[in-house]
């Protein structure tokens, strides 16, 4: 009896599933005849599978949420009030300086408000906020929440009494996201500071 080279449909189901997901259906196809992989392939194309993990979530839907996550930091770094703005529900709600486990803080309600915290960022000079890891579940057709970790590098102006500074500090965001109109935006979040260390700032040697 012929052999059959099963490699071509190994690297799809790599690339179209994961690796986790391919890994247990290698066994099956390893132990399938010729015929009924033959069959299994055409009956269940995997090119038109849909991934989604939960009842009401997508691969999309999250993709969309950790670049939502992605554009507030930039928007944070580079103080664009436009790009901010257009991050946030009418109604949002943030809540800045909260402790660890999320409670207490300060409450920011409704979108100039939300707008207006970015003023604090004028307090320095640059600032660099990169995310650490972020946590996405999409709990319905429009809803969804997350919690995520982030890195933020402050660096703050000299001052008569101090240098220039840099400040180190992990952050945690507890969110609540809603999708309207097709997009995700941040409905409430939970802003809290977790650990933080300071050092003196070096000044660059541009060449010219």
């Amino acid at each position: 009896m012929p052999t059959t080279d099963f490699a071509p449909e190994r690297r799809r189901m790599l690339t179209m599933l994961g690796t986790g997901a391919a890994v247990a259906g290698l066994g099956a196809l390893a132990t399938a005849t010729p015929a009924a992989a033959t069959a299994a392939t055409a009956s269940d194309d995997l090119s038109t599978a849909s991934y989604s993990p939960g009842p009401a979530g997508s691969a999309e839907d999250e993709l969309a949420i950790n670049r939502l996550l992605e554009t507030y930091l930039f928007a944070v770094d580079t103080k664009d009030k436009t790009v901010f703005r257009t991050l946030f529900t009418d109604d949002a709600t943030l809540t800045v300086m909260a402790h660890p486990d999320g409670t207490a803080g300060i409450v920011k309600s409704g979108i100039e408000a939300v707008v207006a915290n970015l003023d604090g960022a004028a307090a320095w000079g640059y600032s660099t906020h990169v995310t650490a890891n972020a946590y996405v579940r999409v709990t319905g057709r429009y809803t969804a929440t997350g919690d995520s970790h982030a890195t933020a590098q402050l660096v703050y102006p000299a001052t008569a009494t101090a240098p220039e500074t840099v400040v180190v500090r992990g952050i945690r965001y507890r969110d609540e996201y809603v999708k309207s109109a097709g997009v995700w935006k941040i409905r409430k979040r939970v802003f809290s500071p977790l650990w933080q260390y300071n050092g003196t700032a070096v000044q660059i040697a541009y060449p010219n």
